[in-house]
């Protein structure tokens, strides 16, 4: 029977160094080559995906927290935040002191006055040329799936705006949100890839380390939380295996049978 793995990113596929893991790599290898399924599971859009990973060989994609999902290069799902609720939460953050940006499935959009955003942006290991500054914003709210936003002050002020009308989550540092529509989660995104190609759930596997990570280790046949994963995780998975920089996943991915 053919398994589905999905993967986070930092702290799971990635060590400390950020970097896959050459063991891990073997190992993905072999899965795949026996017939399974490899899915990278992140918060980032498809514009944040490094290089390392894609040339890791994925069948596919769980990305903005489960809006956008892809496979063999195809979208086979979407959920785009609503046009209004983009256009009502671009008055709030006009009127707060704050950066943001927009993602959608292809690419990320920053206005080009937002210099220390774009200068974090500068250190990241995303793939630059997705990063657009020149832009038709009214096109782009249309296509919406995530928008992150850099806030120096005014955090209640946002918190009490996107509470109730979005799924959020904190991430990095207390400055920074990510906001997708209401009925996003990490588990939306694996349940649609499990309904497309016809595998029970009891044959999938998911692999974390944090918060956002919560309802996929949840809802998977298998949920795994690595040694360096936040507590919460650890206590709803089925089972912690090793730190991710001292070979955790690469041991627990050989006991997988082909």
């Amino acid at each position: 029977m053919k398994k589905v793995l999905f993967f986070d990113i930092d702290g799971t596929l990635l060590n400390s160094e950020l970097k896959i893991p050459e063991g891990v790599k073997r190992e993905l290898k072999r899965l795949k080559e026996a017939g399974h399924y490899l899915f990278v599971a992140s918060g980032r859009p498809l514009a944040f995906i490094s290089n390392q990973i894609i040339d890791a060989g994925f069948n596919g994609f769980v990305l903005c927290n489960g809006a956008h999902v892809e496979l063999n290069n195809e979208t086979i799902y979407e959920n785009r935040i609503p046009y209004e609720k983009v256009n009502d939460l671009m008055n709030l953050l006009e009127s707060v002191d704050c950066e943001y940006d927009f993602e959608t499935a292809t690419d990320c959009y920053i206005d080009s006055a937002y210099h220390d955003f774009i200068e974090f942006f500068k250190v990241c290991d995303i793939r630059h040329e997705k990063l657009i500054t020149d832009y038709d914003k009214e096109e782009v709210m249309h296509r919406t799936l995530k928008i992150e936003i850099s806030a120096k002050k005014d955090h209640d002020k946002i918190i009490d705006y996107i509470a109730d009308k979005f799924y959020f989550d904190h991430h990095g540092t207390a400055n920074s949100f990510e906001i997708c529509a209401l009925d996003t989660s990490k588990a939306k995104g694996v349940q649609k890839v499990l309904e497309y190609l016809h595998i029970d759930k009891e044959h999938s596997y998911a692999f974390g380390d944090g918060l956002n990570d919560l309802e996929m280790i949840h809802y998977v046949g298998h949920g795994i939380a690595m040694g360096n994963a936040v507590d919460e995780l650890k206590k709803i998975a089925d089972e912690v295996i090793g730190h991710v920089d001292e070979q955790g996943l690469e041991e627990y991915l050989k006991t997988i049978e082909e």
